[in-house]
């Protein structure tokens, strides 16, 4: 058993290794936390621009089939909206010197800058959440952080391509 909820009008303990209840829980309450620090978001991105864009800001010029791996898309789904990034230039496609036939996909300082303000704006999103919380809850969530980070797997700081 993992004790996670620290207020008397929740549930004590979860089990998140067998209840199916408590799994729903955690997955339910971390796309919420996700969906309202998107909302803060240029309404002018998708929810899946941002993602790809994130991808590309954290791992550097790499390929489409590296995208797409790394969103758990289809090449020709990330093909599309990188065109609709470059379209609005916040990537940009440089020819790769190795393969004639292959571009890598960078981002470019409009895409950096509107990064910026989607962190700042989720940043402060989650920052005024967490002065609601007391201390001992915002260690736990703290703590939890790596945890969560490793559930997420290998991309998140994988191989530039």
């Amino acid at each position: 058993m993992t004790n996670i909820a620290t207020t008397p009008s929740a549930a004590t303990e979860i089990d998140l290794a067998g209840s199916a209840a408590d799994l729903d829980r955690l997955r339910v309450v971390t796309l919420r936390i996700a969906r309202r620090i998107r909302a803060n978001a240029p309404e002018t991105t998708t929810a899946s621009q941002l993602s790809m864009l994130g991808t590309v800001m954290r791992h550097g010029p790499c390929t489409i089939s590296f995208i797409a791996e790394a969103e758990h898309v289809q090449p020709p789904s990330a093909s599309k909206i990188v065109a609709s990034l470059e379209q609005q230039g916040l990537v940009a496609r440089l020819a790769d010197p190795d393969d004639r036939r292959c571009s890598k996909i960078v981002i470019t300082d409009a895409g950096n800058n509107m990064m910026t303000h989607v962190r700042d704006a989720g940043r402060s999103w989650l920052a005024s959440r967490l002065t609601e919380l007391d201390d001992d809850e915002v260690r736990v969530l703290g703590e939890a952080v790596p945890v969560l980070e490793r559930l997420l797997g290998p991309f998140d700081d994988g191989p530039r391509q």
